[in-house]
């Protein structure tokens, strides 16, 4: 059995005959005819009920013309992904983000990038604090989106914008009565949320935690919202995850010495030993289109 037979088979269904057939493959109807004879030698079986003007498929006929456009189709994508790959594009690009920054427009250009080239699969995992640039030391990413808490040798950084990080209570936070006049002192007996440090190797970042205060630790900031929301305790969200929440009354945001918003930078990193080949390219020169 052949890719031959099989475009041949589905020919003949699909133009309506053997004449047709053969116009639309540029083959002779000779060539189309031994090569369905063939294969119906070849599976012991008539494939067409030839009796009428036209070629009819038989039943089992029309199980196989299925089973054969399917084969096809795996074969044109074969063919697709092998010409992708014999173009230099790479068979994986991988991003770490950081949580706190925002991933709308990030998705949008993957799903563009995806677009233009199908067969490179895409991998974007999200890290906390030192764990985004950690994965991209490690050589585990390609590209890192995250925060610049220390310098970092061997990698070329743009900046992309910065993102806000608010403290935030509910109302039934245990002092919400003090509110709008409280204090980062009257928090030091409370408990405060905190996103738990992905990194493995790096020192644990501390920005914006309370040193000697109660913590619980989350792992992610959907976690800490709902817990904040509970009242369980108080936290830093960034302010494109709780926007809706404080303009409708879900959320207070704290101010104040030591509450006050905390602006953070973003950039877009990769690695200066590490060549890109076109579509990791592409993925670099697009990011640092996301603005927020």
């Amino acid at each position: 059995m052949t890719l031959d037979q099989l475009r041949a088979l589905c020919a003949v269904v699909e133009q309506g005959g053997f004449h047709a057939a053969s116009q639309a493959l540029f083959r002779s109807q000779s060539a189309i005819s031994i090569a369905i004879r063939n294969l119906e030698q070849e599976l012991g079986l008539s494939l067409f009920d030839r009796n009428g003007y036209r070629p009819v498929l038989t039943p089992e006929g029309q199980v196989l013309y299925g089973k054969a456009r399917s084969i096809l189709a795996r074969s044109e994508e074969m063919a697709s992904i092998a010409s992708h790959f014999a173009r230099g594009e790479e068979t994986e690009i991988s991003l770490a983000m950081s949580a706190i920054a925002p991933v709308e427009q990030v998705l949008e250009v993957i799903r563009a990038v995806s677009l233009r080239a199908p067969a490179t699969r895409m991998s974007l995992q999200v890290e906390n604090m030192g764990g985004t640039l950690e994965r991209l030391q490690e050589k585990a990413v390609n590209f890192a989106i995250a925060e610049q808490f220390v310098p970092v040798d061997g990698v070329e950084q743009v900046r992309l914008t910065s993102t806000e990080m608010v403290a935030v209570i509910s109302p039934s936070f245990s002092l919400a009565h003090r509110y709008p006049r409280m204090t980062l002192a009257d928090l030091e007996s409370c408990v405060q949320v905190v996103v738990r440090d992905t990194s493995r190797r790096l020192p644990k970042q501390t920005a914006g935690v309370l040193a000697g205060a109660p913590q619980w630790l989350v792992n992610d900031f959907d976690m800490k919202k709902r817990m904040i929301m509970s009242g369980a305790g108080w936290g830093r969200m960034p302010r494109h995850r709780v926007n809706e929440e404080l303009a409708d009354g879900r959320l207070l945001a704290l101010a104040g010495k030591g509450l006050d918003a905390m602006k953070i930078d973003m950039y877009l990193f990769r690695r200066l030993d590490e060549p890109m080949g076109p579509v990791g390219e592409s993925l670099w020169q697009l990011l640092q289109q996301c603005k927020y």
